[in-house]
């Protein structure tokens, strides 16, 4: 009876340790359980959707979906790491100022970024939500492009804008002017389809994509990388413009006159869906430096990616080497593939 009892006894404390052994586990694998739970909170909570500000009673579209950079992959972190090293080399020569570079897989929604955040004059980049602005009206008025408006030139126009085809006084259709707006950066097109924008139409074009609006000065405003890749996003995924308009309009960007930056980077024959912006900043009325940037979607054979490259410099030559050094690089990389 005895030896029984102590067997009883033995057995007990093997099933106890065991059981302390378990709950010893369970605790552990629990405080690692919620540790990783609150990584994975931090990492979903990254993710979120942009969607239009619609007054739809039964939809609210999706237009886009902000995710983390990417540079957990092996192969972004590489290629930041490229990038980085070229704009600290750029940055080193003193004739560059500023470098904001901004890197995303149009498929995969993968990024990475250097200096995305700090913000810049867009300048003549901002002709290309006015034109996102014609094509949403031509949604609800389909003949708004063949409407003719009388065109006014204006002078002192950017450096790199093309001779303008157009007389001033003469009318042209909406489409006409919107081209040329687009294709030879005209500014005086630019102007002439501002003035007949309803203010309402284009302060939506901002506000839906989550950007601020510039309003009727743009001169003060200012704007990073990361939230004028917005206008491309939406673009290429056809979510706020309808898909054929989207086509309509890329294809425009695509014939863009200027090839110094971007498309001075990438194999001739390139498809490059890009706008330059270039603004001059003066103190007292002295010109200081000069911000030249080029953004778009190139459409590398098998991975099209969107780039946009901001820059402030001494001069402009050192501004275009700056952008199709970026430009070359991103393309060539093997990170890029």
């Amino acid at each position: 009876m005895q030896v029984f009892i102590k067997k009883r006894l033995r057995g007990r404390q093997v099933l106890l340790y065991v059981a302390m052994l378990g709950l010893g586990a369970a605790l552990g694998y629990g405080v690692a359980f919620a540790q990783m739970s609150l990584r994975e909170r931090a990492f979903v909570s990254s993710f979120h959707p942009l969607r239009a500000d619609d007054s739809l009673p039964l939809v609210h579209p999706l237009l886009a979906y902000e995710t983390p950079q990417a540079t957990t992959l092996p192969e972004y972190a590489a290629l930041k790491r490229e990038v980085e090293d070229l704009v600290n080399e750029k940055l080193r020569d003193g004739t560059t100022e500023s470098i904001s570079v901004y890197y995303r897989n149009v498929e995969s929604s993968r990024w990475i970024g250097v200096n995305e955040d700090t913000v810049y004059y867009p300048a003549s980049l901002l002709k290309v939500p006015l034109m996102i602005a014609y094509f949403k009206a031509e949604e609800s008025d389909p003949s708004l492009f063949s409407r003719r408006i009388v065109y006014k030139s204006i002078s002192g126009g950017a450096d790199f804008e093309a001779p303008s085809e157009l007389i001033s006084g003469r009318s042209y259709s909406v489409k006409e002017l919107i081209e040329r707006m687009i294709v030879d950066s005209d500014n005086g097109a630019t102007f002439t389809l501002f003035d007949r924008i309803d203010p309402d139409l284009l302060a939506g074009v901002y506000r839906r994509l989550g950007i601020t609006d510039p309003g009727d000065d743009s001169s003060t405003y200012q704007i990073p990388t990361t939230m004028y890749a917005l206008f491309f996003r939406t673009l290429y995924n056809g979510t706020y413009l309808t898909p054929s308009a989207s086509e309509r309009a890329l294809e425009t960007l695509a014939r863009a006159t200027y090839q110094e930056g971007l498309a001075a980077g990438v194999p001739a024959g390139t498809v490059v869906a890009h706008k330059f912006g270039e603004h001059v900043v003066a103190e007292d009325g002295v010109p200081k430096s000069e911000e030249l940037h080029d953004c778009g979607i190139i459409y590398k054979p098998g991975h099209p990616y969107f780039l946009c490259v901001m820059t402030r410099a001494k001069t402009r030559e050192a501004a275009v080497s700056v952008i199709s050094a970026v430009s070359k690089l991103v393309y060539e990389s093997e990170s890029n593939e």
